[in-house]
This record gives C-alpha cells, structure tokens and sequence, in this order.
C-alpha cells in the first residue's frame, strides 16, 4: 500500500514538472515574438458611368527584412478595396486591411481611371502602415 502511495505521489510530480516546464517555454516564445503587420490601403478615385467600380491593390515584395513572424505573408498579394461614392456624387473611397506581411519594402499597384497607381513603402513595426492612393496623383503617401 505504501508503495502504491509512492509512485502515486512520484506521477503527480512528474506530471506537475512537465506541466511547468511546457508553460514556461510558451510564455518565452510569446514574449520575444514580433507583432504581426497588417498595412491599411485607402483609395481615393472618382465615379465610372455613375458609380464606383471596385478595384483590386497588387501588393509585392522588394526587400524583406529577416526574421519575419511564422504568419506573416513574404509573397505577392491581391487586396480587395470595395469603394462607395461620396457624398458629391463624383468621388469614390474605401479602404481595406491586408493579409499579415513580412516587414520590408513592398510595392503597390493600382489600376485607376486615369492610370495605373504604383509606390513603394516600408512596412515596419515603426513605420506608418497606412498607404493612400489617390486617383490623378503619382505615388502614395
């Protein structure tokens, strides 16, 4: 009998090791891991026929920087912006929110009315991840 209290007490041991040992390890993986990026595009173009035509932002990689989150996107992308006529009747906007993505440079394409829009911005934690793209103008800021 007292043997059998032994290794009874011997299991709850082990099992209380191994349970401090796993929760120790994932509270270290939490604390060193990098936020995950998500960069905010917002167009801004004007009406076709009457309305607003939805457009698709081509985001591609330049140059990654290393040690990018296991989740993040480090390949080229599609985001959808749908836009809604303001309230002039004439201009559209909209705004939509990526995938996540590696930290580096990215370029972003845009088909608009009156031409394709395309620019380069550095998505980092310390960088603004908010790119605006407007219709007629070059770039984005």
């Amino acid at each position: 009998m007292q043997s059998l209290s032994k290794t009874t007490t011997l299991i709850r041991l082990t099992l209380m090791t191994a349970a401090v040992v796993v929760v120790g390890s994932l509270a270290g993986c939490g604390s060193e891991a990098q936020p995950m990026l998500h960069a905010t595009i917002q167009v801004a173009s004007i009406t076709q026929n009457g309305g607003c035509e939805d457009v698709n932002v081509k985001v591609v990689p330049v140059t990654l920087l290393p040690g990018a989150p296991k989740l993040s996107n480090s390949k080229e992308f599609l985001t959808p912006v749908k836009l809604a006529k303001g309230a002039d009747g004439v201009s559209c906007s909209g705004e939509s929110v990526t995938v996540p993505m590696a930290p580096g440079k990215w370029k972003f394409l845009v088909g608009l009315p009156s031409d394709t829009v395309s620019c380069e911005r550095d998505i980092t934690d310390a960088g603004s991840l908010v790119v605006a793209i407007k219709d007629g103008e070059a770039g984005c800021k």
